[in-house]
């Protein structure tokens, strides 16, 4: 267990308490920490964990770890774009995929260590004077009203009582959270167990991620940061857990798998993988989040990564809310946009199980032949090499989300690079956290917008953004920048882009629209007026 100095909780009352200091309990904790909320931490641990679970980032996560200010100090440690592919027992290609840099600015998948990604995320929460760790701390009881929670604390001097206006459960997959609150996991848990296996290897040449998919033992190679290399191995019928996890028998599996003799394990652990996911997201002030909410195979890396995406999706809405920008059935929707894309996500994760698991040699030649059969198809193979099996970032339609069949609506919005007067950067580079961004494509996006919308967006310190063109003599909001991403303007142009508005997470809400009041403003109404209240 990685064991780290524990900053003093704040005393007095919190608007948010986090359950759980795994990296999305500090990411949350990051967060609500720059939207200058009061917050506290519990993790029942002694300290960080130390251990490298997850282990595949996706365009996301890295795009959230630039928001919150940190993607430099984790930039150095990660293996980037590796190939992928999924081979039969001949080491016969099923499917092969060279990810490219993405439309959202990022690498679209790779590796890290998780251990450093933890320390990073905690060491960052030393920016915020508003923001306490607690670590042996371990929640119990939970007892709520209209105006808060009262928490009971397990602490190594004894119980005490904690009162937060939120709480956000980042416990993990056996979270006594979502336990206490009487919340089922609708789902499934495969009958396959696998061993993981990380190892550090001195001067290995693993370079990509590889699936073989052989009936006599399924497995999984991947690199990670720097010499350290993962290793899946399937659990086959009859094989005693004990047996599988001795050094012996580890080392005789990574030597068959890999023709690697010396090397140090690093961490060895039998799992068993679930799809489930939460039936309520909420109970009250209470929310769950990460693995607490849901539990999915990792054959699509996506278990930490929608951990990652529940904590923007919810911490820009409490910051909202808690700052009074926001009316509180803006929270409403952290279900209604994530559990459906989460549910897809799970089935995904199901189905890609489906084709590197089976034992059966019958199924297995049934398999091969039939993707023998897809490859025959450039189309397939073209859309498998791009990285097309994962689908692009989405959130469902909400209340917080434009009406209608524009597909655009819910897409996470691209960012390209750009140019100002002091250079080319990412376009993120020029939003905060939690800040909304007016986008306009050749044309000022102040001037498509109503008095009203204005008005609020102005109160909600929103970034206007013009590409490729200037800002009005009208508009002193706007800034100019110059976009020459062939990408980006393709895009763009592809879906008519004149003007829209991107919401804190990142995700495109609605086009710019100057005759009607855009929609998705009115739980925002607020905002002017409690923007006025602040400066009187």
């Amino acid at each position: 267990m990685e064991h780290s100095a524990t900053k003093a909780a704040p005393t007095g009352e919190y608007d948010v308490a986090i359950v759980g200091a795994g990296p999305v309990g500090l990411m949350t904790a990051n967060l609500l920490g720059l939207a200058g909320l009061r917050v506290v931490l519990f993790e029942r641990n002694s300290g960080l964990v130390g251990l490298p679970r997850a282990i595949v980032y996706d365009a996301e996560t890295l795009r959230l770890f630039v928001q919150v200010g940190l993607f430099d100090e984790i930039a150095p440690g990660l293996v980037r774009n590796p190939h992928v592919r999924h081979v039969n027992a001949r080491s016969r290609a099923l499917m092969a995929a060279q990810f490219q840099h993405s439309l959202y600015g990022h690498s679209p998948l790779g590796t890290f260590y998780q251990p450093e990604f933890e320390k990073v995320l905690l060491k960052g929460l030393s920016r915020f004077g508003s923001v306490g760790v607690a670590f042996e701390h371990a929640v119990g009881r939970l007892e709520q009203n209209e105006r808060g929670v009262t928490m009971t604390i397990s602490t190594p001097g004894g119980e005490r009582k904690a009162r937060a206006a939120y709480v956000v459960a980042c416990d993990g997959g056996t979270s006594g959270v979502r336990e206490r609150l009487g919340i089922n996991l609708k789902g499934s848990t495969f009958a396959e167990r696998w061993l993981v296996v990380d190892a550090v290897v001195r001067d290995h040449n693993v370079r990509g991620i590889t699936f073989t998919c052989d009936p006599l033992r399924p497995a999984v190679e991947l690199p990670a940061v720097g010499d350290r290399v993962r290793w899946e191995f399937m659990q086959l019928p009859g094989e005693s857990e004990d047996e599988l996890k001795s050094d012996v028998a580890v080392r005789a599996l990574v030597r068959r798998k890999a023709g690697i003799g010396a090397f140090e394990i690093e961490r060895k652990a039998v799992y068993t993988f679930h799809a489930r996911v939460a039936d309520r997201w909420r109970v009250g002030r209470v929310f769950l989040a990460g693995d607490a909410a849901h539990l999915m195979p990792p054959f699509a890396g996506q278990g930490m990564n929608g951990g990652m995406k529940d904590a923007l999706n919810l911490s820009w809405k409490l910051a909202a809310v808690l700052t009074g920008q926001a009316s509180e059935d803006i929270l409403d929707t952290y279900q209604i946009e994530r559990a459906p894309v989460v549910t897809r996500m799970v089935e995904l994760s199901r189905r890609l199980g489906s084709v590197i698991m089976p034992t059966s040699p019958t199924v297995a030649a049934a398999r091969d032949a039939l993707f023998a059969c897809l490859n025959l198809s450039g189309r397939f193979r073209a859309f498998i090499g791009r990285g097309g099996i994962i689908p692009p970032p989405a959130i469902h339609r909400s209340a917080l989300t434009a009406s209608g069949k524009d597909a655009l609506i819910g897409q996470m919005a691209p960012q390209p690079a750009v140019r100002s007067s002091q250079g080319e950067a990412q376009l993120d580079r020029f939003l905060a956290c939690h800040q909304w961004l007016a986008l306009g494509f050749g044309a000022d996006p102040a001037s498509m917008l109503s008095s009203r919308d204005l008005a609020i967006l102005d109160a909600l310190g929103a970034r206007f953004v013009c590409l490729n063109g200037l800002g009005s003599a009208k508009s002193q909001r706007t800034l100019a920048l110059q976009c020459n991403d062939s990408r980006f303007i393709a895009w763009a142009e592809k879906h008519r882009v004149g003007g829209l508005l991107i919401r804190p997470d990142r995700f495109i809400a609605a086009r710019l629209n100057a005759s009607a009041d855009l929609a998705v403003l009115n739980s925002f109404a607020v905002a002017p007026a409690a923007a006025q209240s602040r400066a009187a």
